[in-house]
């Protein structure tokens, strides 16, 4: 299946991380992403405390959990500036995240470097890129961040919503690896937006994110959470029968 995930981000202080995993347990393609930001307490119910990471930490066995690392501690990120987030922000816990995501606008005024990821069960990192048109600045960051990790490891977020709903047209990306979806997904739209996916022949490996789709008051709802996931399993068994 070419569809690799689908990602919940903005897990928050009120999210049950048991339900987390007995969803996961469920739909294991199921993927929980945790907002990060210097400020994350100015920054609304999105940002889960970072004082409650050993709940995730006592359950990371169970659980695909990704890091969003946004605002200036996703620029520090970008020039490989990993100590202030990892033990001042996450308090050593980076490793136990499988893919960071940086929410940087443009990654073409950052210095080359070796990027170097921390340590842990870190996959891959992605580059959220808000514009579908511009490939030239997608390959241009992945000259940077090469480092230690391959090509195939660096992946792209298109997401011209920037987490607020926004539903955006989806452009397909293809010839550049893996490529997530973001912008508008929600419990109503989500099968047709994923059947779209499926039948575009460029659109490769993928995923699919959502934020403000899954969120109920803005607090993160796992009963959203549950509807998309049964909802894109029905679209799967259905495409799968039919090719």
């Amino acid at each position: 299946m070419r569809l690799r995930h689908i990602t919940f981000t903005g897990i928050d202080n009120r999210t049950d991380i048991q339900d987390l995993v007995d969803i996961q347990r469920e739909f294991p393609i199921a993927e929980f992403g945790m907002l990060a930001s210097y400020h994350w307490s100015e920054n609304g119910n999105r940002f889960r405390d970072p004082a409650l990471l050993p709940d995730l930490v006592n359950n990371q066995r169970f659980l695909n959990l990704s890091l969003h690392v946004c605002g200036s501690a996703a620029h520090d990120a970008a020039i490989g500036n990993w100590i202030d987030i990892d033990l001042g922000l996450l308090s050593g816990y980076t490793g136990i995240f499988r893919r960071i995501q940086l929410n940087v606008a443009d990654h073409r005024n950052n210095p080359h470097h070796l990027w170097s990821p921390p340590y842990g069960s870190l996959q891959e990192l992605i580059v959220q890129q808000h514009d579908a048109d511009d490939i030239v600045l997608f390959r241009h960051t992945a000259e940077i961040y090469q480092g230690d990790m391959t090509r195939d490891r660096i992946s792209v977020l298109l997401d011209g919503s920037g987490g607020r709903g926004v539903d955006s047209p989806l452009k397909v990306l293809h010839g550049v690896g893996k490529v997530g979806y973001a912008g508008g997904f929600n419990p109503d739209n989500v099968a047709e937006k994923l059947q779209y996916l499926l039948e575009n022949v460029d659109s490769g490996m993928f995923w699919i994110d959502m934020e403000s789709g899954v969120r109920t008051d803005d607090w993160f709802d796992t009963a959203k959470v549950r509807r998309v996931l049964c909802t894109c399993r029905d679209v799967i068994n259905h495409y799968s029968k039919e090719n």
